[in-house]
């Protein structure tokens, strides 16, 4: 498959056949491919939990729909009708990977300051005391970006491998949750949830914002 293919025919996709098995090696091909990814300083901080359990992948799900079945009652009983729309919207907006082959849950690590022989608490100290950025806030932002950058990697490669994917924020509503079930140390950081499967549903093209519309040359 030729890049350009890979880059305009992925989809965002949220139906999945039933029963589908994705193969240990092309879930790890989508691994590798992620690791290919450019990252701030080489420092390579995304790490990656596979959860291939249909029981715990129905857990998941079910726990986001739930918590989201929740803020919307909270939210109804407050008078807040829109809010409670919305809720409800994301409860099957966001609860929908049920049926998904896998998840995979990308996190990422922090920025490991001592690499360079640096006391981090230090540093940030010395920076602020300078008037410069709050350095963890863009040490945070630095790394995050690493990841999202691998997780397109990710999404092309399953992709060229027939499987339909679809990245995710809204599951980390039950983040506390999904540390239990998956046992993810506090000391990394869930960046997105991305559920995988055989695609039951091919979508059609979404309209793009013209190239002239987004670019500004100086």
């Amino acid at each position: 498959m030729e890049l350009d293919e890979a880059i305009k025919g992925r989809r965002s996709i949220r139906k999945y056949k039933k029963g589908a098995v994705i193969p240990r090696e092309d879930l790890e091909a989508m691994i590798e491919a992620a690791t290919w990814a450019p990252s701030s300083t080489n420092v390579q901080p995304w790490r990656f939990i596979l959860v291939t359990q249909r029981e715990l992948i129905a857990q998941m799900a079910q726990a986001v729909f739930d918590r989201f079945q929740e803020l919307s009652k909270r939210a109804y009983e407050a008078g807040e009708k829109r809010v409670a729309a919305f809720c409800r919207f994301m409860r099957s907006y966001g609860g929908f990977f049920g049926e998904a082959s896998a998840v995979i849950v990308a996190c990422t690590e922090r920025y490991d300051i001592s690499r360079f022989g640096l006391d981090e608490y230090a540093l940030m100290a010395k920076v602020k005391e300078l008037g410069g950025p709050s350095l963890e806030a863009s040490l945070i932002r630095t790394v995050e970006k690493s990841v999202v950058m691998a997780v397109q990697n990710l999404l092309l490669k399953a992709h060229e491998l027939g499987y339909g994917a679809c990245v995710m924020d809204s599951p980390l509503v039950i983040e506390d949750e999904l540390r239990q079930m998956l046992d993810i140390s506090e000391e990394q950081q869930l960046v997105m949830v991305i559920p995988l499967g055989v695609p039951a549903q091919k979508p059609q093209p979404p309209e793009r914002i013209p190239v002239s519309e987004v670019r500004r040359y100086v």
